[in-house]
């Protein structure tokens, strides 16, 4: 669905992923693609959706996600690229990570996140 936003002429893009209870919703910059609130949790800064992007939910008061996410990154070579973070809803908080390449093992991090997948825009 897409809709005029209330203070732009651009359009406001919902979609919902069958199969999963996830609903985000975005828009067009440019030609990128970004993120603006996701099952409810609006970020601050719009998330780029380009290229490896990887996207997990944690708990608020789980500070260690995202030096885990860090030591992960240099351990295999990949880069940080850009990091957004929603506000906090139930007390939890969605993460999005652009990264230079996607990771082949999100294994350490799981432990540390309630849900965490990747895509490749």
């Amino acid at each position: 669905d897409v809709a005029p936003e209330p203070d732009s002429s651009t359009g406001l893009l919902q979609v919902v992923l069958q199969g999963t209870p996830h609903r985000a919703t975005g828009t067009v910059q440019g030609s990128t693609p970004v993120l603006r609130e996701l099952n409810g949790a609006t970020f601050k800064q719009p998330a780029p959706m380009a290229g490896p992007v990887l996207i997990y939910r944690a708990k608020a008061s789980e500070p260690s996600a995202l030096p885990t996410l860090a030591g992960m990154l240099g351990k295999v070579g990949v880069q940080l690229q850009s990091y957004h973070s929603s506000a906090i809803v139930a007390g939890e908080q969605w993460s999005v990570v652009g990264l230079s390449a996607p990771l082949s093992d999100l294994g350490e991090l799981k432990p540390r996140v309630t849900e965490v997948f990747q895509l490749h825009l």
